[in-house]
């Protein structure tokens, strides 16, 4: 039988546990005290699960890649929860350029543009979106919360919409600017709690319920529709 392969991440957890990330990647979380034979048994006893998964999981990726945006004239982007039709003008330019109008957002680029030179070019413009909004959405929870923040970047993580460092750094994926605005929300609030609590403590979750009562129903929305986001 073949030996299965994993990514292995050790820490001061108590038990193994086994998951996927976005990529298919097969991830094996386990104690520092664990030995190498005992994670490699523990694998082996999950094989079952772990193909099922597998297949399962690769054909959910397979489906998303068909709905994935072509990237033309008509398809529908999300911005805080409101829509903006796409709009393709291609010109003779070396540079793209992209506006938001009348709840269209047309991005002119030049006539040998192929999609992941659009893509490139609609990322780019989310992200430049992003900073502003996220900055302002910290400080007034900010404010609330009665914390303070250093500095926020913006990153496109894998398997994450947000993090917070221990020296006060915030870090939010882009995409959640596509969520609807009070997910977006959720997910900056959520941070700015481990400014209080750096854990996931009871006190944590009471912390967040008193500025977002609703945390557990976007906690639910990005688990159930996290794909669309993903969708170029």
């Amino acid at each position: 039988m073949t030996k299965l392969q994993y990514q292995l991440r050790r820490s001061n957890r108590k038990t193994i546990a086994i998951s996927f990330d976005r990529d298919g990647n097969l991830i094996v979380k386990a104690p520092l005290w664990v030995s190498d034979r005992e994670i490699d048994r523990f694998v082996k006893s999950k094989q079952e699960w772990i193909t099922s998964t597998a297949k399962r999981l690769a054909d959910a990726r397979e489906q998303e890649a068909h709905r994935r945006l072509s990237l033309e004239n008509g398809d529908e982007l999300s911005f805080l929860g409101e829509k903006m039709v796409l709009t393709v003008v291609r010109e003779d330019r070396s540079r793209a350029k992209i506006k938001e109008a009348a709840g269209r957002l047309i991005m002119t680029v030049p006539y040998e543009a192929d999609y992941a030179y659009k893509r490139e070019q609609l990322e780019k413009w989310y992200r430049r979106q992003a900073l502003p909004v996220f900055l302002e959405k910290a400080e007034k929870f900010a404010r609330i919360l009665g914390v303070s923040f250093q500095e926020i970047h913006i990153k496109d993580q894998k398997s994450r919409w947000g993090s917070c460092s221990s020296k006060g750094n915030l870090n939010f994926n882009w995409r959640i600017l596509m969520a609807p605005e009070p997910v977006c929300d959720y997910v900056i609030i959520h941070e700015l709690c481990h400014l209080v609590h750096m854990d996931h403590s009871d006190n944590f979750w009471r912390l967040v319920e008193g500025i977002c009562p609703a945390y557990r129903q976007h906690k639910k929305w990005l688990r159930d529709y996290a794909d669309r986001l993903y969708l170029f």
